[in-house]
């Protein structure tokens, strides 16, 4: 029989059919696999600090993609756009109600690997500087599906994720280290933070519990160390003429070793600005600690360093003021002009602190770097002669016979912004008696006048002490200046600066001028620090010189007469023994004041 194509067709439908029916049954019906539950996410919130940070964007990303997602942000025009275009893991932009707080969600699957969180700050508000803050980041090991995890971003995790970073790709193959590398990358890298930048500028611990930034839930201990850092990095930033972002790498670079001292490990690969910038970011912050392992003995040359600290937080001081005052600019533009000639201001006044603490340094040299501890005061009163009795019963010093009565006139010409004028100057040995840190000293008036113009009164106080020695007691400076228009034409009071007295705030007395001069020997002849600090040098004991009022042929003392507050300045002054001082030389200028009358008492 023979069987059409027709027939075989429906064979084989029916054969498909029954073999479907065999295989199933109405009480077991066919259902599809069920698909497997989603991995719980891991939750992550933490706080965000320079001071409080508000606003801004904040973006997680891999170990393998950090570094080049962060390299191509810093070069962008836009850093937050090229942030979010780099592929983060996750992405968050933050509501200014939030305040410091954050929160977002991580994929579960991403358990145990290592997270880098990333913050931008345009559009942020540092709520305790109020100012946009630094970029900051962190690092962190996302834990099990499900879990929280804690991670503050803070100026301190910050130099401990840039550390990190630097780390990741040790071969530059590409391959970053595992997760377990850089957990303990980052510990390290916060131990360094911490110990470099653990205390207070007045020498307190930020972390008293050992709390890690990253973790911490005490938000009063993570506003305290972020504020100390965060001024650090801004007073660092403004002495080297940084941005922000600039300053905290230099500061990650130089912590690296557990110490902010300037120095930066070769292998973090500073570039050759980078490490000019670091040291001057490096002096800047050393400005601002002060405590008993600065002073390296009872020195002079411990004052001097001390010294150069006060003067240069003086030249920062009127920076920030003057910034202060550019900030209230009528533009953008007129404020960076104004920010660029504050900036030279103090770049000048920092030279200058340099200039003076050489000087210092050089006298110290010159002295053994002995420390200024004079035998005056009021155990040393029995050590001094009654300065009515000089010239009376009590010899006076020859280079300066200190009798009552007693008058020099000095008279010099010189240019004075291109003009011809003539000085002259009236010392009178007065019979006032002045009492000071216990001694008696005797009141001098200096009188200093500039074309018949008043300029200067002064009140010198000496004492003579039994050897024969005259010390400088102190002085009372009172500086004038006549005004055009004025009716009358009188001297106004300007000024009282280079005002001293022995015993008060520090100041010290000083040797004016030895009954005995040897040539080399050095004197301070007063100890005013910042304000005056006058020394001699005795240069010869048998000179020649001639004047109007006087002169002495060979046996004729010869001194140099310097300041460290003046480095560029220098004096020397003739003495005529019987006579005192009879000429003084600028030896910068040559103009010389000489002495034209001198008078003298019975």
């Amino acid at each position: 029989m023979t069987i059409s194509r027709l027939q075989r067709t429906l064979f084989m439908l029916l054969l498909v059919a029954g073999i479907a029916a065999c295989g199933s049954s109405s009480n077991n019906p066919v259902t599809p696999p069920a698909s497997p539950p989603p991995t719980p996410a891991v939750s992550v919130s933490g706080n965000i600090y320079d001071g409080p940070v508000s606003g801004g964007s904040l973006y997680v990303f891999a170990a393998a993609d950090v570094n080049a997602a962060i390299d191509a942000a810093n070069a962008a025009a836009d850093r937050a756009a090229s942030l979010a275009a780099a592929g983060p893991i996750a992405t968050l932009t933050r509501d200014e109600a939030d305040g410091a707080a954050f929160a977002l969600d991580i994929s579960g699957d991403l358990a145990g690997e290592a997270l880098f969180f990333v913050f931008d700050s345009n559009d942020a508000v540092d709520e305790e500087f109020g100012d946009e803050p630094f970029n900051l980041e962190a690092v962190a090991i996302a834990g099990d599906p499900g879990s929280q995890l804690l991670v503050n971003i803070t100026s301190h995790t910050t130099l401990a994720s840039i550390q990190v970073r630097k780390l990741l790709d040790p071969d530059g193959n590409g391959s970053v280290i595992d997760a377990a590398s850089i957990q303990a990358a980052r510990d390290t890298a916060t131990a360094n933070a911490i110990a470099a930048f653990g205390t207070s500028s007045l020498g307190e611990a930020l972390f008293t519990g050992g709390e890690d930034p990253h973790s911490t839930t005490d938000l009063d201990v993570l506003a305290a160390a972020s504020s100390e850092l965060g001024l650090s990095v801004r007073m660092a930033a403004a002495l080297a003429g940084l941005l922000l972002d600039e300053a905290v790498y230099l500061f990650a670079a130089d912590v690296a070793d557990g110490e902010f001292d300037g120095d930066a490990p070769p292998d973090f690969g500073l570039e050759t600005e980078e490490i000019v910038n670091l040291l001057l970011a490096a002096e800047g912050l050393a400005l601002g600690g002060a405590d008993l392992s600065d002073i390296e003995s009872v020195s002079c040359t411990s004052a001097a360093n001390s010294l150069r600290r006060a003067c240069e937080f003086e030249a920062l001081d009127e920076f920030f003021v003057a910034a202060a005052i550019c900030a209230h600019s009528e533009s953008e533009a007129d404020a960076e002009s104004c920010l660029d000639d504050s900036a030279i201001e103090r770049d000048d006044l920092l030279d200058e602190c340099g200039a003076i603490t050489d000087a210092r340094l050089e006298l110290c040299v010159a002295t053994d770097d002995a420390a200024h501890n004079p035998s005056f005061g009021a155990d040393f009163a029995a050590d001094f002669v009654d300065p009515l009795q000089i010239g009376v019963a009590e010899a006076a010093n020859p280079w300066f016979p200190m009798v009552q009565g007693n008058e020099w006139v000095y008279e010099g010409t010189f240019d004075e912004d291109g003009e011809l004028v003539t000085e002259v100057i009236t010392i009178t040995v007065t019979n006032k008696i002045k009492l000071i840190d216990g001694i008696r000293c005797l009141v001098v008036r200096d009188v200093v006048e500039i074309d018949g113009e008043l300029i200067e009164d002064t009140d010198d106080w000496f004492a003579q002490d039994r050897a024969g020695n005259i010390w400088y007691c102190g002085e009372e400076v009172k500086d004038y200046e006549t005004f055009d228009g004025d009716v009358p034409a009188l001297p106004e009071l300007v000024a009282i600066d280079g005002s001293f007295k022995a015993g008060r705030d520090g100041d010290e007395a000083g040797i004016q001028l030895p009954i005995v001069p040897e040539v080399g020997d050095i004197y301070r002849q007063e100890v005013s620090f910042t304000n005056a600090e006058d020394v001699i040098e005795i240069l010869a004991v048998d000179a020649s010189e001639s004047v109007p009022g006087a002169s002495c042929a060979g046996d004729c003392l010869v001194t140099r007469d310097f300041s460290p507050l003046e480095p560029d300045a220098e004096e020397n002054k003739y003495y005529a023994p019987g006579i005192g001082k009879i000429l003084e030389v600028d030896l910068q200028t040559g103009n010389r004041v000489e002495l034209i009358s001198f008078t003298s008492q019975p």
